[in-house]
């Protein structure tokens, strides 16, 4: 009777340093997938819900429609920026406090770009380039080809 209340097992080796092993190694590369996974969710959450790059676009795109077939242009002075004259009006697309804005005959403002620290401008030619820095530290530059009303 003593006999069949005894538990038997079959393998009595126990817990083996190769077992260890095997485990920490699966546990290694789960953990780096998993942190390689959370940098790139991060990186990719950052590039969606950053508006920077969209403005942006958008800025250069109204831009580019004012700059077609224009009369004259030439580089502000007192404040970053342009003034050109269109079809009898004149234009200035200048920085102002932490924005980029346009005016039309040196009235009222339109908000062209918000969140920017700093804009410069350089003609060369038919081209004109704009340097932008962000509040936030992000630089973008773009080259608009203008064209000139011919008589």
């Amino acid at each position: 009777m003593r006999n069949c209340f005894k538990l038997r097992f079959a393998n009595e080796k126990g817990y083996t340093l190769l077992d260890g092993i095997i485990q920490l190694s699966v546990l290694m590369l789960f953990s780096q997938v998993f942190a390689v996974t959370i940098g790139w969710s991060n990186r990719i959450e950052e590039m969606i819900t950053n508006p920077t790059d969209t403005e942006w676009a958008l800025f250069v795109q109204n831009v580019e429609t004012y700059l077609n077939d224009i009369d004259s242009l030439v580089i502000q002075k007192e404040q970053p920026g342009i003034r050109f004259r269109k079809n009898e009006e004149e234009y200035d697309i200048e920085l102002y406090a932490n924005l980029i804005r346009k005016q039309k005959n040196r009235l009222g403002h339109e908000q062209m770009l918000l969140h920017v620290k700093t804009m410069s401008v350089k003609v060369d030619g038919q081209s004109l380039h704009f340097f932008v820095t962000f509040l936030n530290g992000i630089e973008k530059e773009h080259t608009f080809y203008v064209t000139y009303h011919s008589e």
